[in-house]
């Protein structure tokens, strides 16, 4: 539960003494200790609006009186604060002061939720589990790879500090050497066997096509999907590529010629030039010497110009300039006598 409105304002901006049921004696808050530092406020969105406008003044006008006392003290601290709420929807509803919120705003961080941090997890996982050893007095070696499995599979509604709990808990179990998967709780366990059972989005669109195929009555289901898997596929190299067409088919790694899908063909290149590449191609050539024969046949097609050469290959001149010099092609194409 959060701390009550008074005890709060207390912990804060202190407290005189009398000042309320069981203040026997004065209380520094924290706005005073920290004078001339940084003062870390926690949940800052789980506030109350009358603690809200009393840190909004000590923020602009550098002062505040303790609680239940007349006196004006001055502070000058820096704030840090933090939130797991939306401060701007709660600004635009009413709930969170506005000015305070841009007064606050000087720079933000945002962090987003565990579930979206897949790499931190196996670094926060040992971490808490170094913590957990030291506080509980136990020497457990390290997470078993089933386990840090089913705590990736996990969406962690409630984000690091779930994560440090559940940790606590199985070290707490654990008998052996290492944590295994028997020791984390049972929600965990069961969301993770879930989602490793929900389809992949590839899976899925996979689905839906074989579907919108089946229920149109095809008959030729294995040729339309497997060319729009291709069509996909060369859209994602050519994607991964910047639309340098000979790039994607040597990361292709296959003959362009085995696409089924005349609209993946022409994505490659809609001139033909990719089937006339896929001519050149012969058992045991390397993928080197694949480009370095399409550029040659390239430039003698176009005489040895070279923006013409570059269209055909689906390449940038700059790129098909240096090309040439590394495959030493700078007189293919040209006339010898010069003209």
């Amino acid at each position: 539960a959060a701390l009550p409105e008074t005890l709060m304002e207390s912990e804060l901006f202190g407290h005189e003494k009398g000042a309320f049921t069981g203040a026997d004696r004065r209380r520094i808050g924290k706005f005073e200790q920290c004078n001339g530092g940084t003062l870390f406020l926690d949940e800052i969105g789980d506030m109350t609006p009358l603690l809200q406008s009393k840190i909004l003044r000590v923020l602009q006008d550098q002062r505040f009186e303790r609680l239940g006392g007349n006196e004006t003290i001055q502070t000058d601290v820096r704030v840090i604060a933090a939130t797991h709420r939306d401060l701007e929807a709660m600004v635009a509803k009413g709930a969170f002061r506005e000015d305070l919120y841009y007064r606050l705003n000087g720079y933000t961080i945002s962090l987003p939720p565990l579930r979206e941090r897949g790499d931190d997890l196996q670094l926060l996982a040992d971490h808490f589990l170094r913590q957990a050893n030291r506080d509980l007095g136990k020497d457990i070696q390290g997470i078993a790879p089933e386990a840090m499995e089913a705590l990736s599979r996990y969406q962690w509604p409630g984000n690091v500090r779930e994560l440090q709990n559940v940790i606590r808990q199985a070290v707490l179990k654990t008998t052996g050497p290492v944590l295994l998967a028997d020791f984390l709780p049972e929600h965990i366990v069961r969301a993770a066997a879930g989602a490793k059972d929900e389809p992949s989005p590839a899976a899925a669109w996979l689905d839906h096509l074989i579907d919108e195929k089946m229920r149109s009555g095809s008959c030729r289901i294995y040729d339309e999907v497997i060319g729009r898997v291709e069509e996909q596929l060369i859209r994602r190299l050519l994607h991964h590529t910047g639309g340098d067409k000979l790039e994607a088919i040597k990361r292709l790694g296959a003959n362009p010629a085995c696409l089924r899908s005349s609209a993946a063909l022409d994505l490659l290149d809609p001139g033909g030039a990719a089937a006339q590449l896929a001519e050149l191609i012969r058992p045991g050539m390397t993928m080197e010497r694949i480009e370095k024969e399409a550029i040659r046949r390239a430039l003698v097609q176009t005489g040895g110009r070279r923006t013409e050469a570059a269209q055909i290959l689906g390449l940038s001149v700059r790129t098909l300039q240096r090309k040439i010099k590394e495959y030493e092609l700078e007189d293919v194409g040209r006339d010898p006598s010069g003209q």
